[in-house]
């Protein structure tokens, strides 16, 4: 195995040295084949000038665009062709006989019809992406076995059933693959999408040096292409390994010699990231996104600023739950009777001082990301800052925290909700905007949800040790009114949104979770047992993903149709 490694390391390596000294002793010509130190120096100059990171946001946007478009009602259809003999009859001749096309044929159909912009770009890539992904999810669906189906029908299920509860499920595995698949044959068009009638995009810049005869910059765009590659294949191969954990990847057995090697540093790293609570990340991301899209749908979008953005709040929120851990360690409330991932120093034998060193660091960090937006957005970045610092260290610190004093949803509901919202769109467009508040309300509403959760759950064990929340303080009924009125204020503070056109209709989107919102409120209402209300939380960590998720691609898919039309 280790030979194994090493030889797969080794030969690009090598690869690479003999290119390098074949151009340095004449070989090769440098005009033609520029070496690999002098296209790597082209490609991170290019990279911290943040001129490719441009190109690569923007080719990035429209392979999403056109993935969204294109992709979603692919999957849909796939399905519906895979449990429908009548669909797929009608669909599948129709579907077979265009995928041979090379797409990018098509190209000056779609120019003549929609022009040089925005448009037939993206109405390319999707055109692209519906046909592959359609015929590769029917097939996955009619792979599955037929007796899952006849047993949801003796139970009687519908063919609406069947879509949701077997056919979906069922055919996940196959679903991603056709993602995967889509989203590598989009990544390739765009390049050659990109070379007619682009001022901008990774394959304009491939082009532009082509025309400038400037090979390290060619190399370095394709290099640059490679990048984005194997980012979405990652991100899409975490996302299938999250949402389908039964399909896990048989390994060889190593010896046990071998097994010893560097295990207590992985335990160690386990330890590490779970203590920083990874899975309520989403708390960070989504906000940032959110007020990012909404300022990219006002007319300005940076990449480079929004990765910035969110890498420091995702410190600032990990540093905070690293304070969070110390802190209550420190001040009794965890303990035996303790749950959830919180609780990490008592539980799993993390020494406290490492876990106020690991805050700090997150903090520090985060500051120092901090302050480059504030050179680059101006002092409000460097206000919203200092308070994003000071709430996430005082909500458990000191003699009146923030969470010890009934504050704590108000805190998280402001900070994690509207302040990061409002803080993300600035970076982006340096202004402030009261709309812009209205817009982040769901989003607050739904992360103050997430912690009253814990507090309902930890209601009986905090009243124990003297801390004060607003569960303690309401009693079991009021908190649980508390509960109700959060999850329905997310849904009717986008509905008056909307209604007042502040936000696209589309973002309605959204309420595709409101099954989940009841079957919540439900298991408060009848619950009281802490055990039994543990689920509560990590639903409604689910809760804000999913809804968030839907707001955000709600506002992409009407700042693309707006750029279409």
């Amino acid at each position: 195995m280790n030979r194994n490694r090493w030889l797969n390391l080794l030969s690009p390596l090598l690869l690479l040295l003999l290119w390098e000294l074949a151009v340095q002793l004449g070989w090769l010509n440098r005009i033609f084949f520029p070496p690999p130190s002098e296209v790597l120096v082209t490609l991170w100059n290019n990279l911290t000038s943040g001129q490719l990171l441009y190109h690569m946001g923007m080719s990035l946007m429209r392979i999403m665009a056109g993935f969204l478009i294109g992709g979603i009602p692919a999957i849909a259809l796939g399905v519906l062709m895979g449990i429908s003999p009548t669909v797929r009859a009608l669909a599948h001749p129709l579907a077979a006989a265009i995928y041979p096309i090379p797409k990018i044929a098509l190209l000056p159909l779609v120019i003549v019809v929609l022009g040089l912009g925005e448009a037939s770009k993206i109405a390319t890539l999707a055109i692209s992406v519906f046909f592959l992904v359609v015929l590769n999810v029917a097939a996955s669906v009619l792979q599955v076995d037929p007796r899952h189906f006849e047993v949801a029908r003796s139970f009687g299920a519908q063919q609406r059933d069947l879509f949701w509860t077997v056919a979906l499920p069922a055919s996940l595995p196959g679903i991603f693959t056709s993602i995967k698949l889509g989203m590598g044959f989009a990544l390739t068009l765009i390049v050659g999408v990109e070379f007619v009638g682009a001022n901008e995009g990774i394959g304009w810049f491939i082009w532009r040096a082509y025309e400038l005869y400037a090979i390290d910059r060619m190399l370095a765009g394709l290099i640059a292409v490679a990048l984005m590659g194997w980012a979405l294949t990652t991100l899409l191969d975490e996302l299938e390994r999250r949402m389908l954990p039964w399909q896990t990847t048989r390994t060889p057995r190593t010896p046990r010699t071998a097994q010893k090697k560097g295990t207590h540093l992985m335990e160690t790293i386990r330890k590490w990231y779970r203590l920083s609570r990874p899975w309520s990340y989403t708390a960070a991301i989504i906000p940032v996104a959110l007020g990012t899209i909404v300022a990219a749908y006002h007319g300005a979008f940076s990449l480079w600023l929004f990765a910035l953005t969110l890498a420091g709040t995702i410190l600032l929120q990990a540093g905070t739950n690293f304070f969070n851990d110390y802190y209550d360690y420190v001040k009794g409330t965890d303990n035996n009777e303790s749950l959830g991932t919180g609780g990490g120093i008592f539980q799993g034998g993390v020494p406290p001082h490492h876990t106020l060193i690991a805050g700090m660091i997150c903090f520090v960090v985060g500051s120092l990301i901090g302050l480059y937006l504030v050179s680059v957005a101006g002092t409000m970045i460097l206000w919203i800052g200092i308070v994003a610092v000071l709430v996430g260290f005082f909500y458990t610190a000191g003699p009146f925290a923030l969470a010890y004093v009934g504050l704590g949803e108000v805190a998280v509901f402001i900070f994690m909700g509207p302040m990061i919202v409002i803080g993300a769109y600035y970076v982006q467009i340096q202004q402030l905007s009261l709309p812009v508040l209205l817009i982040s309300l769901p989003i607050g509403f739904l992360v103050a949800a997430i912690l009253h959760a814990n507090n309902l759950r930890d209601l009986d064990n905090d009243r124990k040790v003297g801390k004060r929340t607003l569960a303690t303080v309401l009693g079991r009924t009021g908190a649980n009114i508390e509960y109700y009125v959060l999850i329905i204020g997310t849904y009717l503070s986008l509905l008056v949104v909307v209604v007042l056109g502040i936000a696209p209709w589309i973002t309605l989107i959204t309420v595709l979770t409101i099954p989940t919102a009841f079957r919540l409120m439900r298991i408060v209402s009848a619950e009281t047992e802490p055990h039994a209300l543990q689920p509560v939380l990590r639903q409604t960590a689910k809760l804000h993903m999913q809804f968030g998720t839907l707001l955000v691609m709600g506002w992409l898919i009407a700042w693309v149709l707006e750029q279409v039309i």
